[in-house]
């Protein structure tokens, strides 16, 4: 994940994921299941994606913003609920 996100939103996940180890004290599937997509494109040329996952124990909510960097798509900023 790391040649997509940001350093700074990397590090971010990284704690997160760290956190969850320790709190459940297990990995999680590694691959949820998809249940809908949406993509905007704003003005500025950024992406916006929403998106609900299934992980199989809950359905979640998932909010991305990725960002044109040097000819590719940086992701920037990553909300799940």
């Amino acid at each position: 994940m790391g040649r997509w996100a940001s350093p700074e939103l990397y590090d971010a996940l990284a704690r997160r994921a760290g956190l969850a180890r320790r709190i459940l004290g297990e990995t999680p599937d590694p691959r949820p299941r998809l249940r809908t997509l949406r993509v905007q494109l704003t003005a500025s040329g950024a992406c916006e994606v929403c998106a609900v996952l299934d992980d199989g124990g809950r359905v979640r909510g998932a909010g991305a913003r990725l960002e044109s960097h040097r000819g590719r798509w940086l992701l920037t900023g990553l909300e799940i609920a």
